[in-house]
């Protein structure tokens, strides 16, 4: 019976993930990178039972704000899985939240390389180029 109730759960804890992940997305796409976050923390134990261990640390990094730690992760994502789309998707999110805009670019660039249809990857790119062309024209910037 208690095998029954586990194997029920599954469903409903990954439409909850996979809802949580759909709001995080459209925030993090409207420029509400610390929403984006705090999604990912209020669903962090859907998030760790739902996920492969890897995965995990770079969740970690952004539900806590800690984008350097995100960013190590998502790093670390890419050498143990290459030419996997979501770990460069990652590294540019947790580049976006450090305002590091080039290198998010560059980060957002790269996973279209692996995956040039992926649309989460195209919004990255294109609130990366956004954010770098304000950060550019305002004053005090070279």
């Amino acid at each position: 019976m208690g095998s029954l109730g586990v194997k029920s759960a599954r469903p409903a804890k990954k439409a909850m993930l996979t809802s949580a992940k759909s709001k995080a997305h459209e925030a993090f796409k409207n420029g509400n990178y610390y929403l984006a976050a705090r999604i990912y923390k209020e669903q962090w134990h859907l998030i760790l039972v739902m996920q492969p261990c890897f995965q995990i640390g770079a969740y970690a990094g952004f539900a806590s704000g800690d984008a350097k730690n995100a960013l190590n992760d998502a790093q670390a994502c890419s050498m143990m899985r290459p030419g996997w789309p979501k770990a460069s998707y990652r590294e540019g999110t947790a580049l976006m939240l450090l305002k590091d805009y080039e290198k998010a670019c560059g980060a957002f660039l790269d996973g279209l390389k692996l995956e040039p249809r992926n649309v989460e990857m195209e919004d990255g790119l294109r609130q990366a180029l956004e954010s770098l062309k304000i950060y550019r024209s305002s004053p005090g910037q070279d």
